[in-house]
Formats: structure tokens, sequence, C-alpha cells
């Protein structure tokens, strides 16, 4: 089948280089999934980057830390849409304390001071026109404070070496790095394989990645005088995991050891497998539409009975959608309207609007047949397979665990989503089965994420009407 777009090359310059309002970071709620805003971050500075202190016998370990390098990941994020304009940008210093939830103007100092002491080594900085470079160190960014002459305030002043801004604005591959997830880190390692992380979740192939446990330290910057695995897993690789899966939204990793068949079975090998990062709606290429297709759309509906103000999506919707299923705009205004003949769709669109409704349909359709239930004489007892088109989410707790402490689980768990659903716990006490009730907007990211974290509260759930 052929794509009804064009994928045309891009560099760093002719992009942006974030999605979204910056803005809703600096609530000290996360913003919801679909609107949290994303930077991109070059493949050649993922792939190339190691990081020292400001002592030149610095070990990496000892450059950033959790804070700096969300403020590093902020301050870019900030620059980056008029990066290819100007060589000097400030940001204000309320709005980087709002972002990295930081109350006192003297902390925001010291991680800019830490940040200043930070240098970084990189492939592509060995020449730079008739010259060749003689230091193997550059500063990550230059920041200092700057004064405004007319408001007073204070605002960081970033300054980036020549070669960087050059590669950041010649980049064609790169990752996109969720911008709410960097202040939650606990870890001053995620940072560092996070990018990596999210850079397989773009690609369409991704196979797992294997380290030996030493490589992955020396990746994640922790070279100790002995290495010791147990002291690597405890210090580093289980806090890097634990933030990734709590923080990051995206995509999923699932960890597993390679363990020699030695006396000890020592760890010999650590395999992280990516799963395929989540886009919304409004990140997909939009495919062609001409007059023609306007038209062709608007006979369609009104043949079908379908009004085009309240139950047909509009214009750029359709196009998007076209591109997810790889079908022209006139195919997919075709199915949606053969889509009223389901009443689950129309119910959906009857109390959620048609937004929701032709989201959780393109979804289905992206699923595939399977996905959506063939109807039936009794549609009541059919299984709801699409978090969209649930109300309620049952999740039953294994036998033999404490049901409080299950329902204190699921309440403390992140929600993202951003429609309010009933989860109910069910459990057998004395031959009878009982459950609780939590109100929560969970996702179906969200939802994998308790599951296999919790594999032995929770034994099994499922959608219902």
């Amino acid at each position: 089948m052929t794509k009804n777009f064009s994928r045309q090359k891009t560099t760093g310059a002719d992009r942006r280089g974030v999605r979204g309002d910056i803005r809703l970071v600096h609530a000290k709620e996360r913003p919801g999934i679909e609107k949290e805003p994303t930077v991109e971050r070059s493949a050649a500075l993922i792939h190339s980057v190691r990081y020292f202190g400001a002592r030149e016998g610095n070990t990496p370990e000892e450059a950033m830390t959790a804070t700096s390098a969300a403020l590093y990941t902020y301050l870019l994020a900030r620059w980056r849409p008029t990066l290819a304009e100007t060589e000097t940008f400030m940001v204000p210093f309320e709005d980087a304390k709002a972002y990295l939830q930081i109350e006192k103007t003297s902390r925001l100092r010291s991680q800019m001071k830490a940040l200043s002491s930070t240098w970084v080594s990189y492939d592509f900085l060995d020449t730079d026109g008739d010259f060749e470079m003689t230091a193997e160190r550059v500063q990550l960014l230059n920041v200092y404070e700057a004064r405004s002459k007319t408001t007073k305030k204070s605002h960081i002043a970033v300054e980036m070496f020549p070669a960087v801004r050059k590669a950041i604005l010649a980049s064609e591959i790169y990752a996109h790095l969720e911008l709410g997830a960097f202040p939650r880190f606990t870890s001053k390692y995620t940072s560092r394989l996070y990018p990596t992380l999210a850079l397989m979740s773009g690609r369409d192939q991704r196979p797992p990645i294997r380290w030996t446990p030493e490589e992955l330290a020396d990746l994640l910057g922790w070279q100790p005088d002995i290495f010791k695995f147990s002291n690597f897993e405890s210090r580093v690789l289980q806090p890097v995991l634990d933030d990734i899966r709590n923080h990051v939204r995206r995509f999923q990793i699932d960890c597993e050891y390679v363990r020699a068949a030695t006396r000890g079975r020592p760890v010999v090998g650590i395999v992280i497998t990516v799963g395929k990062a989540l886009k919304m709606p409004a990140e997909f290429q939009k495919a062609e539409m001409d007059r023609s297709d306007r038209t062709v759309v608007r006979r369609i509906a009104t043949s079908s009975a379908v009004d085009m103000a309240t139950q047909m999506p509009g214009e750029d919707v359709l196009r998007r959608a076209a591109t997810r299923l790889d079908v022209s705009v006139r195919e997919i205004a075709t199915m949606w309207t053969e889509a009223f003949a389901d009443e689950r769709i129309t119910g959906l669109l009857e109390r959620a609007g048609i937004s929701a409704a032709f989201e959780a349909w393109v979804r289905m359709q992206e699923g595939g047949e399977a996905q959506i239930i063939e109807s039936d004489e009794d549609a009541a007892d059919e299984a709801i397979t699409d978090i969209a088109l649930a109300n309620k989410v049952i999740l039953y707790v294994a036998e033999g665990f404490d049901p409080a402490e299950a329902v204190s689980i699921v309440a403390g768990h992140l929600w993202t989503g951003a429609s309010e659903k009933t989860l109910r716990l069910v459990w057998s006490a004395d031959g009878e089965q009982q459950y609780r009730d939590i109100e929560a907007r969970p996702t179906e990211s969200d939802l994998g994420h308790l599951f296999r974290n919790n594999a032995d509260v929770i034994e099994d759930m499922e959608y219902a009407a």
C-alpha cells in the first residue's frame, strides 16, 4: 500500500525542536501525556557524549546531578526554537525554579554552578574550518546570571560551544524526550541512559540492547576502583530502571540479566528491550488532501446522514488519521461513516463527543480486527478491549495479598490520563467477593506499568462499561 505523504529529510535548523507548550511544565502537577511538551535530543549528542567534572582528574560520575541534568534539558528546550538565530539565550530565574520545583534562588544558583562546572567530550569536536581542536573537553553549557535593565529581574544567560550548536542544527536523527520526566528523576544516572532508550523507542525495528555490566557502568559514568555488580545494581542500575518505569510515559522497558553457566552464575550481560514510543494524535504527519477530496468527504457525510459539524472530525484530524492507518482521506471518511453501525461508537460519541469517539475508533483500527469486538445477540456480555470505551477497570487482587495494601498501591500509582474512570479492586474474603472503588485517570500505559511492577499484587484486569 502506498503512503499518502512524502517524508522529507529535515535538519535541526528546519525544526522547532520542541513540541507543545513549555509553560505547562511550570505547574506543580505534571501535565497529561497528551499535552506534555517534548524536546529533541540529537543522536550525535546521545551517542558520543562523555561527562567530566570541573577538575581535570574528575571522573564522569562526579559531573552532573539529577537536578542539574534537568536544568540543562530545560534550558535547551527554551532555547531550541530560536537556536539557529541566537548565540545567547535568556531564561527567567522564576521559570527555571518553577520547572525544577525549587523555591530558593540559592539552590538555583548552585545548580547553575554545577552545570557550568560540567565538561564533556564529543566525537564531532575534531575540526572547525582550517583548524583542528587540541582540547579534548568543552563546557557542556556556559551559564551565568544576567539582570534585566528594565524589570531588574534575574535571568540565566546560556551559551553553547559553536561545534555543539552546529551539530544540533545539522541533526537529522533525534530522540523526543519528555520534559516533565527530568525534574522527577531521582538518580543522576537516569538522564544518561534515558536518551539512548528514547532514541531506540522511536524506531520501527527495536532489537534488544545488550551490554556487559562493565560497559553499561562506563556508559552511565560509574567508575569505582573495584567493580562489583551488586553495588552497581543497587546504587546505579535499579534506581535508573525505577526512574524510567515510574516517570517515562511514552514507552516501556523490560530488563533481563544474562548469567554465566559457571559457579555462582555471575551476571555477564544486561539486556534492555524498549517498547514502541507512543505518539499523540496531533504528532502524526498529515496526509494529502486537495479540494476534490474535501468535496468527496462532504458527499460521503451527506449520503450517510452524518453531520459534518458534530459527527465528522475536522480536516487535520482526518488527515492525520489517514497517515496512521495508511489509507487516503476519502477512505477514512468512508470507514468512519460505516462505524456508525457500531453502537459502542455511537454511544461514546453521545457521551464523550466526536474527538474521543473518533480517537477510540482509530486506535481500534490500529490494533487490527482482533481488537474490534464482533456484535452478537447479547451486547451486554461483550468484552471491552479499548480503555477509551471503558468507564471502569476491574483489578483482581492476588489471592493472599492484603487488600488494604493493594488499595494503597493503586491509589498511590501515577495516573496520567485525561478522562476519569473507576478502578475497582476485587478480592475474595470468607468465600464472598468484595471490592473497593478508586477514581483515577488511567491510560493503557499507566495500567501496563501498574500490572508489570505489581505482578504479585494484581493478578488480572479487565475493562468494563
